[in-house]
């Protein structure tokens, strides 16, 4: 009966030592992720900007990671946040597909979107070494004066 017992104890201790193990490495793989936050603002005469204006990513650093923008709209409006040329990877049907960013955030609400690392990879390695900028802005409430902002990819 003894031999049952230690032989039951070292089961449980290696049943507790697996399930923790499984648990560091599920919140570590959660945690591994690059986000950047996007915040809408209403501005006068109807225009909105998102802040900030202006990221700056490292090929040879932020990739190594997942890379997820998060978009906060704390105003009363709804805004969305587009960046032609960038891609989005998105689970649909049980398919993984790329589509553009386009992101429809609802008045005091919040989006997330997981940037297809890969697409964007390759754009930077066709450019042979150079930066590549992507443009973002919010196209319902764009007037001419406002620029927009970039996302800068650095090689």
């Amino acid at each position: 009966m003894k031999g049952f017992r230690r032989h039951h104890a070292r089961a449980v201790g290696a049943w507790f030592g697996f399930v923790i193990g499984v648990g560091v490495f599920a919140i570590q793989s959660t945690v591994w992720a690059k986000e950047i936050v996007f915040v809408a603002r209403d501005v006068e005469d109807q225009q909105a900007v998102w802040l900030p204006s202006e990221i700056i990513i490292y090929r040879n650093t932020d990739f190594r990671e997942s890379l997820i923008f998060r978009f906060d709209n704390p105003t009363a409006r709804t805004h969305v946040f587009e960046a032609p040329g960038l891609f989005e990877s998105v689970e649909e049907s049980g398919v993984r597909i790329t589509r553009p960013v386009r992101i429809t955030i609802p008045p005091e609400g919040a989006e997330q979107s997981v940037i297809d690392r890969d697409r964007m990879a390759s754009d930077v390695i066709a450019a042979e070494g150079e930066t590549v900028t992507y443009r973002f802005y919010c196209p319902l409430h764009r007037a001419d004066a406002d620029l927009g902002g970039r996302i800068v990819v650095e090689p």
